[in-house]
């Protein structure tokens, strides 16, 4: 029988490889989750948590574009014939016993083929809606939708010679499918007689011939089945020249049949090489009449074969195979399989309409992986990062209300410093190690100065004496409190400049589904990053360059000044950083207290010290320096607290109209204590790997 068609052509999709890199998620996955964990999702696991619906037709149409890589690649041939010549013969020579009964086969007009019957290997029905699209695009091909032929024998043979039909029903193909033609390989169109006389109502040749064009994309190959005895016949010349008319691109043959053995093989070819000459003939094709008995020696044994011709049972078929010019090339003589009818979907390309019908489909599969799948797990990693990015800033801008002095227009003229038991202890050692004799009158420092941190309120007593030093320290408290001079962030403060910074839009993880109206849960985060970040800022001054700042600022206050400020600046200052220390122990361990070193100097009334300081360069950065390491790991914090991921490149603020580049922050990551903001991204390994397989242009 027939063998199975070439390979596929290089350009064919490889679904069970593309499955696999579709389905991957180690190596070769899609997707790159960054946050809150590292991991990977393979292509259709995104598109499913995106789009059910949308991986089930991804998986769908590419089992078709496998399906129809096996099946359509099978050639169709085209088997036409004149009265009585055997044509319904050789088309169910490759049927099973069932499909043969199904065909009609006779001499007299009521067993005469009227109607177009498409006859496909059963395998490709196997996929129901791969099927009903091939029948979809038949009956475009053709011009209306086809219709099943019949599995009951009697019904077909009436669907086969158009009983009870009218003329309308000629232009309705008829399909049906054999497992015979899944060992074949090949299809068969079986027409009907294309210049019968409409004298029996049966249509016009016409009609016919009109359907055999359209039918022409169906096929790869046209084959007209003749007598021996018809060689001078006109209707065999009219019947070779409108198979020439109607289907230019496609390889033509004759098959002569039932060849008496008086006439030799190349008598055959003799006789029939001049009419295949003038109608484009690639080959002639001759079978020997098995009902005689001097026709064996002609009648070649197929490989795998051991009668002469190929039978079932009661019924016997002829065996075709191309004549040659030279008589030892023929029978009786050995000739090989390749010269048999049988070896002829070997040489033949699939046909147009299938090939249409392949490429349609890795169409259709190729758009919805790359315009439909990556472009939706695409814009879905992109909202991650734009949500991601909103979260951040939102954040930020919250953290900026604290740790940033603003103008009244808005514009940051510094940084304010997060006044810490450590900050306050190396700005209160350098201004007692550096101070001029004159500023240490009647403060007792000396050897307890490194207990200065261990209890404020006690510090206060035992080295500010006098009463002028308490009441600064309570004046001190007291401007925080009032908002007049740096700030206080509390949990409910942190709520608010979230709130303002559109935490409801931008921390949507955590708003969409809040259902307590109090935003105790909200509150409790805030509450979290506050103490967290209580407990994990490490940062300092840089004791070098602070005592050389203190010292230069020590020399640059006035004579005049110093003598107004009478004898005890430097208990005035100690007096005023223990009031920041008490902070705490008057609002709750949940605040935090935060100024640049210039707004500290203004808040103890010591406009001078406050202007040196804020005007020379040194002493600046002394502070902003840390100011900015810690703002950072604050928002660091709150990044985690809040289940958003860190900026992985911190977004470059202004300062004084000077744009500051922050550092990274030095904080150890901690796991989020409420819900969190996916962020994920296509992997640009992935993207390689599926162009080389499915290229997006292709």
């Amino acid at each position: 029988m027939f063998g199975k068609f070439r390979n596929l052509e290089d350009d064919s999709i490889d679904w069970p490889g593309l499955l696999s890199l579709l389905e991957d998620d180690d190596r070769r996955a899609m997707v790159q989750r960054i946050y809150p964990d590292e991991s990977r999702e393979s292509f259709l696991a995104a598109v499913r948590r995106l789009d059910l619906s949308l991986a089930s037709d991804i998986l769908a149409s590419g089992r078709q574009v496998h399906s129809a890589s096996q099946l359509v690649n099978w050639p169709v041939v085209a088997i036409a014939g004149m009265l009585n010549s055997g044509k319904t013969s050789l088309v169910a020579t490759y049927l099973s016993e069932a499909g043969r009964a199904r065909t009609l086969r006779g001499p007299s007009n009521v067993e005469g083929t009227h109607r177009f019957v498409l006859w496909l290997p059963q395998q490709w029905q196997s996929d129901s809606e791969l099927f009903s699209l091939l029948m979809g695009r038949i009956g475009d091909a053709i011009g209306k939708p086809p219709e099943m032929l019949a599995e009951d024998p009697a019904v077909a043979h009436q669907q086969y010679n158009n009983r009870g039909g009218d003329v309308s029903t000629l232009a309705i193909p008829l399909v049906a499918t054999d497992p015979g033609l899944d060992e074949a390989g090949i299809g068969l169109l079986d027409c009907p007689d294309i210049v019968s006389d409409e004298a029996f109502g049966l249509g016009s040749p016409d009609i016919r011939r009109d359907l055999l064009g359209r039918a022409a994309t169906i096929c790869s190959a046209f084959l007209v089945v003749s007598s021996a005895e018809s060689s001078r016949d006109a209707t065999l010349g009219d019947l070779l020249r409108i198979a020439a008319d109607l289907m230019p691109g496609v390889p033509r043959m004759l098959a002569v049949n039932k060849v008496r053995p008086r006439q030799t093989p190349d008598q055959v070819f003799e006789t029939f090489t001049p009419l295949a000459k003038t109608h484009g003939i690639e080959t002639v094709y001759a079978a020997y009449d098995f009902d005689v008995p001097a026709s064996r020696p002609y009648i070649p044994t197929p490989s795998g074969t051991t009668s002469a011709a190929i039978s079932d049972d009661d019924e016997m078929f002829p065996v075709f195979f191309s004549v040659s010019e030279n008589p030892d090339h023929n029978p009786p003589a050995s000739i090989p399989d390749d010269r048999l009818l049988a070896a002829l979907p070997q040489r033949l390309d699939r046909a147009k309409l299938f090939e249409k019908f392949r490429v349609a489909l890795q169409s259709t599969l190729r758009s919805m992986i790359w315009d439909r799948g990556i472009s939706l797990v695409d814009q879905d990693a992109d909202r991650s990062r734009k949500a991601t990015q909103r979260a951040q800033d939102c954040l930020l801008q919250a953290a900026l209300e604290f740790f940033a002095h603003r103008q009244l227009g808005g514009e940051v003229v510094e940084l304010r410093l997060h006044q810490s038991k450590r900050i306050i202890h190396q700005l209160s050692e350098s201004f007692a190690v550096t101070a001029p004799w004159y500023a240490r009158w009647g403060v007792r420092m000396n050897a307890k100065l490194r207990r200065f941190v261990d209890g404020a309120g006690e510090m206060v007593r035992r080295f500010t004496p006098t009463a002028m030093a308490e009441k600064t320290a309570s004046e001190i408290k007291d401007k925080f409190r009032r908002g007049e001079y740096g700030s206080l962030m509390t949990p409910e403060r942190l709520n608010a400049a979230i709130d303002r910074h559109g935490g409801s839009a931008a921390l949507p993880h955590w708003f969409d589904d809040e259902v307590d109206p109090s935003m105790s849960r909200l509150t409790e985060a805030s509450e979290a990053a506050i103490l967290r970040f209580e407990r994990d800022d490490f940062t300092q001054l840089d004791p070098r360059r602070l005592d050389e700042a203190v010292r230069q600022m020590w020399s640059d206050v006035p004579v005049r000044k110093k003598l107004v400020a009478g004898l005890t600046p430097l208990a005035t200052l100690l007096a005023a950083f223990g009031g920041v220390l008490m902070i705490p122990v008057d609002f709750g361990t949940t605040v935090i207290a935060a100024a640049s070193i210039p707004e500290l100097f203004a808040a103890f009334g010591m406009a001078a010290m406050a202007a040196l300081w804020a005007g020379g360069a040194n002493t600046r950065d002394v502070g902003q320096q840390a100011a900015k390491q810690q703002l950072v790991d604050f928002h660091a914090i709150l990044c985690d607290t809040f289940g958003v991921d860190r900026m992985s490149k911190v977004t470059p603020i202004e300062v004084g109209r000077v744009k500051e580049t922050l550092p990274t922050s030095h904080v150890i990551r901690r796991e989020p204590i409420g819900p969190t903001l996916p962020l994920h991204q296509i992997r640009d390994a992935f993207r390689k790997e599926l162009q080389k397989q499915l290229p997006r242009g292709g």
